[in-house]
């Protein structure tokens, strides 16, 4: 016979069937409890003791430290679901009812403490239709609501590379469809994936929700006439959010579309191998970093922004530079920046205030953030340029939601709000009645006292109080026909008789609940502050837009002051002109170590470089600073060198490094081929090519053939031409200056001594003349022995008949330098070939089939 469930055990088997998969918090009074499993669980994750109702387990934690406890499980990636109790325990006989009002994910965060300042925390949402993905991103904590639609899941992948989302909402039909796609989404973000029917993808529905959330007839006024597959998206995550999640949406107000072809393409891969948003190593810094100087959360949430997605308009570009210039002339830049820094972050404070996910503090966290607004306003009256302008134009005037707020709140409010301190005095006669009595109480009673002696002339008259009969005013009972008739009786005693006059019940009634009634009083006008407050949301989100902005055009003027960076020229012409370039991340590493500049010109002339030279000579830093100082002007900032023509670039790819995805049991030869044919297929005459050591992956015959086909394929290829930086071991391939136009070769400069060589870090024109790869081993500590050993091995190779053939290596004999057999068979094959219809990757085979037989 099975044990009968109490009402409360039922209540909270209602609650967990609500809360689905999510570790359920059950209200009881002060704390937070948890039973069966999920008790076992909160226990061995947070450290709890595991007690036991009969046999049920549970475990518990307080309900007002349980923000803490909440941050530590969603770091542990669980969802968590919360009962809270809908009904006040004294307006109900028997059980309280509770009811799930939220479930807790990563992506449903409002505590700044689960929160990073500089990073929006996107919620996603992912749908695809044919070849064509969408793509929506939602940060509860701020409102901010955008979508995309691309093309390929390499670009897919290119976004969700710089948004970082901290869930991924798909449905079943994706996760069936793109397992290996979901599989490079979670190891390149790190996103909890969160799989739905497919039903809740109907396109419908999904656009049904979006018009009633934004209460509109039809979603063209956002512009997403063109985006139907994206409005599918949107309206998945907002039906997700509120029907599974229980999320407040009343500040989702608006949803942006975004297009990618408006700014300079930056694949996963080029993000990865110039360090733009995360450092390759812990000791190294990413480029954000080294150029953040922004003193706001806003700032740096939409300089990350402008980080990750550089303009291709060059009028665009120049308003962020003539911008910069203006305020590099404006004395009282240094003011702007210190009332900026009094800002906090507005964003989401305004959101916590419009969700009820606030405190006290908050607000005044708000009230502190709006005082500086008066001075800088002024202050940017005396800017020209029009960003300025749009930065005045949203900085409304809020001095009356400033002055509200003082006016209303005691200074450093109470954190949460039912302590008694939160209301000034002054705002309502009640309340500061209620407060005086409970302040002031004995005093009352006292002057209370001394008047009812005078009135009725009994000197011997006391008021007093006992716990069983409360207030009261006692007399003699000679005396008690003195008492005014409007007293009532309360007690009588053998020698005294005691009273109660309306005023001191009153007393009673105030005293005994002033605590409780202070209370509903102030958050009934702390309330009536935060509505009052939400009329100006529009207002304050226009601010923070403008702080935003301002705080970015402020930052890269200073970056450009502390820096020395220059202004660099951009337009559309095909020239990539730097002189005295510097790293932006090494040059700060240590600042106390000369950088060495170097100079590039690359145009429709010199389109390709084929530089040589040893390894830790300077040819990956030299070739990724061109890379980031093209990507640094096309953000509109200054730039580390001493003068810089930009032509305007559609694309940046890099190939560099080795490495194995053992996930996908590919080679390093196999991701580099492939990073290397995604370049070769997506690269155009305005792109600009990083390519580090080509081939190494394999034989070095193949090795030659492929870094030569791949350069010659970029050099030859009309649509193809891109500015192409080639650093490469191998000699044989500087052959092609003077052989293909376009193909110009330099080399680092090396410097050798009795004591081993000297990098200088300088390029120059012309080919390395030797590799000096025994000098490098030298440099990395190898035994004096193998060093001897090595030295006499190349001596005796060079004297060999290969080497004096192929002096440049005397290892291998070039490729190029090498007769065909006159073998009809390979004549023959080689005549058949179509080039004009062959792959670059179909070129490579042939190449290797006539090498075989060589």
């Amino acid at each position: 016979m099975s044990k009968k469930i109490t009402p409360m055990m039922q209540q909270w088997h209602d609650c967990k069937k609500k809360a689905k998969d999510a570790l359920l918090l059950f209200r009881l009074g002060d704390f937070y409890e948890a039973f069966y499993d999920d008790a076992k669980l909160l226990a061995k994750d947070l450290q709890l003791t595991l007690t036991k109702r009969g046999d049920i387990p549970m475990s518990g934690i307080p309900a007002h430290t349980a923000e803490s406890y909440i941050e530590k499980l969603i770091h542990k990636g669980h969802l968590v679901a919360l009962a809270e109790q809908v009904e006040d325990p004294k307006d109900v006989k028997g059980i309280v009812k509770r009811e799930v009002v939220k479930r807790i994910s990563p992506g449903c965060v409002y505590n700044p403490n689960l929160l990073k300042d500089k990073s929006y925390n996107f919620f996603a949402a992912l749908v695809f239709e044919k070849k064509k993905f969408a793509l929506s991103l939602l940060d509860l904590s701020t409102g901010l609501f955008q979508c995309l639609e691309v093309d390929s899941e390499k670009s897919l992948l290119e976004e969700l590379s710089k948004t970082c989302p901290s869930e991924l909402l798909i449905s079943k039909r994706f996760e069936k469809h793109f397992p290996s796609l979901l599989e490079d989404i979670q190891i390149s973000t790190n996103t909890k994936i969160c799989v739905k029917e497919t039903y809740h993808f109907d396109p419908i529905l999904c656009e049904d929700f979006l018009k009633d959330q934004f209460n509109m007839p039809t979603l063209d006024g956002f512009g997403l006439k063109d985006f139907p597959l994206a409005i599918t998206a949107s309206g998945a995550l907002l039906t997700h959010l509120k029907n599974e999640l229980f999320q407040e949406l009343s500040h989702v107000k608006s949803l942006k579309p975004l297009t990618t072809t408006s700014y300079l393409s930056l694949d996963q891969t080029t993000l990865r191998n110039l360090e733009i948003l995360s450092p390759s190593t812990p000791s190294s810094k990413p480029l954000l970093e080294v150029i953040d100087c922004t003193v706001t959360p806003m700032g740096a949430r939409l300089l990350k922004g402008f980080v990750t997605h550089p303009l291709l308009d060059e009028t665009s570009i120049q308003d962020r530079l003539n911008a910069t210039e203006e305020l590099l002339g404006f004395r009282p830049r240094l003011d702007l920046l210190d009332n900026l820094s009094k800002i906090k972050d507005l964003e989401r404070l305004l959101t916590r205030i419009e969700t009820k996910h606030h405190s006290p503090q908050d607000v005044w966290a708000l009230k502190e953030s709006l005082v500086p607004l008066p001075d800088i306003s002024n202050t940017i009256q005396k800017l020209s340029h029009p960003l300025f302008e749009r930065v005045r134009f949203n900085l409304k005037d809020l001095s009356a939601l400033t002055q509200l707020i003082e006016n209303t709140l005691t200074e450093n409010p109470p954190a949460k709000n039912f302590t008694g301190n939160l209301i000034k005095k002054g705002i309502d006669s009640r309340l500061d009645e209620l407060k005086s009595l409970k302040e002031n109480s004995q005093k009352f009673l006292l002057k209370y006292q001394e008047r009812l002696r005078e009135e009725t002339g009994i000197k011997t008259l006391k008021v007093s109080f006992n716990k069983a009969f409360g207030y009261f005013i006692e007399v003699s009972r000679g005396q008690s026909k003195n008492m005014p008739s409007s007293f009532h009786k309360r007690q009588t005693l053998v020698n005294n008789e005691r009273f109660i006059s309306d005023e001191l019940q009153k007393f009673e009634s105030d005293i005994l609940n002033a605590e409780e009634n202070i209370s509903k009083l102030e958050m009934q006008l702390y309330s009536e502050l935060r509505h009052s407050i939400l009329t100006y949301n529009q207002a304050l989100r226009d601010v923070a837009s403008a702080i935003a902005h301002l705080d970015c055009y402020l930052a890269f003027s200073e970056l450009a002051s502390q820096k020395g960076y220059v202004k660099p020229q951009v337009d559309a012409s095909d020239t990539l002109h730097i002189e005295r370039g510097r790293h932006p991340v090494i040059e700060k590493a240590d600042p106390s170590l000369n950088f060495i500049p170097n100079d590039t010109l690359l145009d429709s002339s010199d389109r390709l470089f084929l530089i040589t030279g040893p390894n830790m000579a300077g040819k990956s830093t030299y070739i990724r600073q061109v890379a980031l100082i093209t990507i640094m002007a096309q953000i509109g900032l200054y730039v580390p060198a001493v003068k810089a023509h930009i032509g305007v670039v559609d694309k940046v790819f890099t190939r560099i490094g080795a490495s194995d995805d053992l996930s996908k049991g590919q080679s390093t030869f196999m991701v580099e081929m492939t990073e290397t044919a995604h370049i070769l297929n997506n690269a155009t005459h305005r792109s600009l090519v990083i390519l580090d050591e080509i081939g190494r992956g394999t034989s070095t015959y193949d090795g030659i053939s492929i870094a030569w086909s791949v350069a010659e394929y970029l050099l030859k290829t009309p649509s193809k031409k891109s500015k192409t930086l080639f650093a490469t071991h191998y000699f044989e391939l500087t052959e092609m200056e003077g052989k293909i136009p376009g193909a110009v070769n330099y080399n680092i400069s090396v410097k050798e001594t009795e004591n081993g060589i000297i990098f200088l870090r300088k390029i120059l024109k012309g080919a390395a003349d030797r590799s000096y790869g025994i000098h490098v081993a030298a440099l990395a500590g190898l035994p004096k022995e193998v060093l001897t050993k090595a030295a006499a091995m190349l001596k005796s190779l060079e004297k060999s008949p290969q080497a004096t053939k192929n002096p440049k290596n005397s290892l291998e004999p070039s490729l190029f330098d090498l007769p065909l057999k006159k073998d009809q068979k390979v004549l023959d094959k080689l005549k058949k070939l179509s080039i004009d219809h062959l792959s670059p990757m179909q070129a490579f085979e042939a190449l290797r089939d006539v090498l075989q037989e060589i």
